[in-house]
C-alpha cells in the first residue's frame, strides 16, 4: 500500500509566490523617508507586512 503524496507547490509556484512577495516589500519601501517597514513571516511564508510612517513637520521659526 502507497503513502499519498501531500499536495506540495510546485518550484514554479514558489517563486512566483516568493516574488509577488518581494514586490509587496519594495512597495512599502517606495517613497518611504522617515519610518519603518516590518514583515512578519510564518513557516517561511511572508504573512503580513506592516508600514509606519512618520512625517517631520517644520514650525515656524519665530521673529523676536
Amino acid at each position: 500500500m502507497s503513502v499519498p503524496e501531500p499536495n506540495l507547490p510546485s518550484l514554479a509556484t514558489v517563486e512566483v509566490d516568493r516574488e509577488q512577495e518581494i514586490a509587496h516589500i519594495r512597495d512599502a519601501l517606495r517613497n518611504l523617508r522617515f519610518g519603518a517597514v516590518n514583515v512578519i513571516v510564518q513557516d517561511g511564508v511572508v504573512v503580513q507586512i506592516d508600514r509606519t510612517e512618520k512625517r517631520r513637520l517644520r514650525r515656524a521659526e519665530s521673529k523676536s
